[in-house]
């Protein structure tokens, strides 16, 4: 009977976490940490946020398929979720590759986004993973990047997620899920690895701890976020020399996480830009903007999307927002730090070659 009480409770606090589609949504419950899960807790991505709702439009894009969605959730408001060649689409019913050829207007669908958006009306935010065709009476699988891998003497896994709130464990009765055609076994997962996990009740603690029924190994992103055209992956802190406008600079980036970094106002500068810093008020963050004579482009501090807006007279426009991996920050004495792919939306070309960056 005590058994039968909390899975329901334990349902039941989920269905409850669904009702808001806006928020981030991470089954199980904060509890207190203990100190060997703090140590072992991965550093990683920021932490998606999960909206379910029906697609009210579809945008297409030059190669047919979908480059946006409008979303509406009833009272959760309406979202609009772009959308790039790294998203993945997952059939959540049949658990393989879903065609969003196939997807219509109507259709309820869960994303799962950065937690970064824009302040239109209604906000804009980049899709990770969009998950459609999910049974009533099945449960969503969860979108997540593995932090840490643990393996067992009986030939388990116990995956930390890279933002920490799962341990998640899979062992021989883990139906392993391909996401295009052939197969996959445990042992090829690795640090880094998108997938998807379809698990039932989920322990409450933090991080939270499940058994996985059905995963799903998911590809990687043809292009690392905030990566320059022609990057290779480097070793994370790895110093970035660079050629602006083809001159070579004293000016050094560095690599992290996947991403160039690069003092904002300074390469600006060089690249004959103008840079504005205007502080935060009532709590918001700082931003940055960068514009040339036609254009700006603006970045938040704490924020990885970047967007655009003309600046042509009685033009009216602006960008999606795009996710460039990591979000600009600033380092005394007051040096704002950014991914060097916000330039290319300033109709530059940003090259990395080696540990070179190429600017022009």
């Amino acid at each position: 009977m005590k058994k039968t009480w909390f899975a329901w409770a334990a349902a039941f606090a989920v269905a409850l976490s669904l009702a808001a589609p806006a928020a981030a949504l991470t089954p199980g419950a904060a509890g207190e940490r203990t100190d060997v899960e703090q140590e072992k807790e991965a550093p990683g991505m920021e932490r998606s946020e999960l909206y379910y709702g029906q697609v009210a439009a579809i945008t297409l894009g030059e190669d047919g398929l979908p480059a946006r969605l409008r979303l509406s959730a009833g009272r959760g408001g309406e979202y609009v979720m772009i959308l790039s060649q790294d998203t993945v689409w997952v059939d959540g019913g049949r658990k393989c590759a879903f065609d969003p050829a196939e997807l219509k207007e109507g259709d309820g669908v869960y994303v799962f986004h950065s937690p970064a958006s824009t302040r239109s009306l209604p906000p804009q935010s980049a899709a990770w993973a969009v998950v459609c065709n999910v049974p009533q009476d099945a449960g969503c699988g969860w979108y997540y990047k593995v932090g840490s891998l643990t393996w067992e003497g009986d030939g388990r896994v116990r995956i930390l997620t890279s933002d920490g709130s799962m341990r998640l464990t899979a062992g021989e009765d883990t139906v392993l899920c391909p996401y295009g055609e052939g197969t996959f076994s445990l042992s090829q997962l690795k640090e880094e690895d998108r997938f998807m996990a379809w698990y039932d009740v989920a322990a409450l603690s933090y991080p939270g701890q499940a058994y996985v029924h059905h995963l799903m190994l998911l590809p990687a992103g043809d292009r690392q976020d905030g990566q320059p055209s022609g990057g290779q992956a480097l070793a994370g802190g790895t110093q970035i020399t660079m050629e602006l406008d083809g001159r070579a600079s004293n000016l050094v980036g560095r690599y992290e996480q996947g991403t160039v970094m690069v003092p904002v106002a300074a390469v600006a500068q060089a690249l004959g830009l103008e840079v504005t810093y205007t502080p935060g008020a009532g709590g918001a963050a700082p931003q940055v903007t960068v514009e040339s004579g036609q254009f700006q482009v603006k970045l938040t501090i704490g924020s990885p999307l970047l967007w655009g807006v003309t600046k042509i007279p009685g033009a009216v426009g602006m960008t999606a927002p795009q996710d460039c991996g990591k979000a600009p920050y600033v380092v005394s004495p007051g040096i704002t730090w950014a991914p060097a792919q916000l330039f290319e939306m300033l109709g530059k070309t940003v090259t990395l070659e080696g540990t070179n960056l190429i600017i022009r």
